[in-house]
């Protein structure tokens, strides 16, 4: 992925960016997620303050890192099912894309589910607004700020969308490994564009 889409993915560009101390963020994000009709939770941080506050997101998508460094560990008795697949950095497999896709689904049945992402789970916020329903939340991690939580509507659903459009399919090999699920071979990634020179 061109530097340029990861730093404004980086800086939030769709939803409420909040900054600050990590007892500030997490109080003014469960304030904004208060009237979500559900909320999905992508990276490690956040869903781990979410939790430590008794909050616990229908569903979370996290790999195990925090700003590539080990995070501490989710506690699992908090979810129903756990779900583990693999994505490699700056692409988007299907079979995650899928898994999140399912587990909205099924959390509208009273499911809390925590998705294990083997690699890095950063671009799947994408994935989460384009799927998720309008009337829900999806909150991500920005690393040196805090998060942004995105209030998905026809609009930003849309934009999520237009924006895994410029991702082009490429066949990776697949892996397995004794704490996750085979990978699909077929995953999307976006080519290089430079950014348009300025007038």
């Amino acid at each position: 992925m061109p530097e340029y889409l990861r730093n404004s993915l980086g800086r939030g560009f769709l939803g409420v960016v909040v900054c600050g101390s990590e007892e500030y963020v997490t109080k003014k994000v469960l304030e904004l997620v208060e009237d979500c009709s559900g909320v999905i939770v992508v990276g490690d941080f956040i869903c781990s303050r979410l939790l430590k506050y008794g909050y616990t997101p229908r569903v979370c998508v996290v790999d195990g890192l925090s700003r590539r460094t080990q995070a501490e560990a989710i506690p699992i008795t908090f979810f129903s099912k756990i779900v583990k697949c693999s994505n490699p950095r700056s692409h988007i497999c299907a079979d995650p894309a899928e898994k999140i896709a399912s587990a909205v689904m099924e959390s509208a049945e009273g499911e809390r589910i925590l998705i294990s992402v083997e690699g890095e789970e950063d671009l799947l916020a994408l994935t989460s607004l384009a799927t998720s329903s309008p009337g829900w939340c999806v909150v991500y991690g920005l690393p040196g700020c805090g998060a942004e939580v995105v209030h998905v509507d026809k609009e930003t659903a849309e934009t999520a969308r237009k924006i895994l459009e410029l991702f082009e399919e490429v066949e990776i090999p697949s892996e397995t490994s004794h704490t996750t699920q085979t990978t699909t071979q077929k995953t999307r990634h976006l080519p290089y564009q430079p950014p348009a020179e300025s007038k």
